[in-house]
């Protein structure tokens, strides 16, 4: 049964690879449109923030 379950993983791994040979990535983003989605999503800077935690120095 353990070995079953072993070789299916290892198959599965072994098509993923092979699948992701061919996947091309190139999409390039700047600096500034990653912020403005970082924004978008909430992301705000430390200077930004008012409030004092206690115990953080």
């Amino acid at each position: 049964m353990d070995k079953k379950i072993l070789l299916g993983i290892g198959i599965g791994l072994v098509l993923g690879v092979i699948c992701m040979f061919g996947y091309k990535y190139t999409i390039n983003i700047s600096d500034s449109q990653i912020e403005e989605k970082a924004r978008g999503l909430g992301m705000i800077y430390e200077s930004e923030n008012k409030s004092i935690f206690k115990g953080e120095d």
